[in-house]
């Protein structure tokens, strides 16, 4: 299974955003210079995104793009939904709304195999379910969840 390129972008920009909200909104300009996403591929990422409900949008100066609910309270399941990413290991496994169809394959109710790519599937869902924006920005720096700068991490031990 291989993730769009849309998918890993739209990932890459909520972590982005989440990273560096602070008190001000992020413009779509700033995100992709930092990301290395081109601005117009981006725009129609944050539409996807917008529409979802996960991020808003303010124009003019000092306008740009936020995250609508904390970090912590934002999956990386509904952030590929946003985006439309399937994440079916096999054309058998349907998920409520999926675009895959049942009936591409014959075998779906004799199949050995069904079972074990439906296990797959179980376990990417949860995965993608239980990781939050929060999760994956703490991994390389704080998130701006409160209006603070991000801390610098270090790499000594607090003994010495």
């Amino acid at each position: 299974m291989r993730l769009s390129t849309r998918a890993r972008y739209a990932v890459r920009a909520m972590i982005d955003l989440a990273a560096n909200a602070g008190n001000a909104p992020v413009t779509r300009d700033e995100i992709a210079r930092r990301q290395a996403i081109s601005p117009l591929y981006l725009s129609q990422i944050l539409a996807h995104l917008s529409r979802a409900g996960l991020v808003a949008s303010s124009k003019g100066p000092g306008g740009g793009y936020h995250l609508t609910r904390p970090p912590a309270e934002i999956s990386v399941a509904e952030i590929m939904d946003a985006v439309g990413e399937t994440t079916e290991p096999a054309p058998c496994i349907v998920r409520p709304g999926s675009k895959c169809d049942v009936r591409s394959c014959k075998l779906v109710d004799t199949c050995a195999a069904h079972l074990l790519w439906q296990r797959l599937s179980d376990t990417i869902s949860d995965t993608l379910a239980s990781a939050s924006l929060a999760d994956l920005c703490a991994s390389v720096q704080p998130c701006a969840e409160s209006n603070r700068a991000p801390a610098r991490r270090s790499t000594r031990s607090a003994s010495g």
